[in-house]
């Protein structure tokens, strides 16, 4: 297991990002980009933020030598391919193409944060897709699920919106994650 664990469920709208520490819940954030620029610079702004607060939050002091104990994992949700009509609207109209586009922006962004420069050390990038991490699972039962795993997570984080979802991908990376 990665000694960090990053799960990400990305929207121009809001992401939610959750940065786990071993296996336990360290820092949660939902960022967003508002404006009028074109989607492809809302996607890398949003991505350098998104890059920002993981190197601040991972250089924190009391934080071990991450050269020592490996390569963060951060796994990113990409949007999966359903036949529904409003999935095929949202096609049309180009919303996913433009999540999708969010999606590579951050993993490129995140693929540049140098976290120990003696060897250079580079997180794991992924992505999942919904299904692929909470399978037919509606959102209500997710968060009653990483409530019961998690009992004081609205005490400690007050999580809202998508920060829900980038908890319960984190979990799924650490514990269900299928490995090479």
């Amino acid at each position: 297991m990665a000694y960090y664990t990053i799960g990400i469920d990305p929207g121009f709208g809001g992401t939610g990002l959750a940065l786990f520490r071993g296996n336990h819940l360290y820092s949660v954030v939902w960022l967003r980009k508002v404006g009028k620029r074109p989607f492809e610079e809302r996607a890398h702004l949003l991505a350098m933020n998104i890059r920002d607060w993981l190197e601040h939050e991972m250089q924190q002091e009391e934080a071990p030598q991450v050269g020592i104990v490996g390569r963060p994992l951060i796994v990113c949700e990409i949007p999966g391919y359903q036949s529904t009509p409003s999935r095929s609207m949202g096609w049309k109209k180009g919303d996913l193409q433009k999540l999708t586009y969010l999606v590579g922006a951050i993993g490129q962004a995140c693929a540049t944060l140098e976290l120990c420069d003696d060897p250079p050390l580079f997180p794991v990038y992924s992505t999942v897709t919904p299904a692929g991490w909470k399978g037919q699972l509606s959102k209500e039962i997710v968060i009653n699920r990483i409530r019961k795993r998690m009992p004081d997570v609205d005490e400690k984080f007050s999580p809202k919106l998508d920060i829900w979802d980038a908890i319960g991908i984190g979990l799924w990376a650490m514990y269900e994650r299928p490995t090479a």
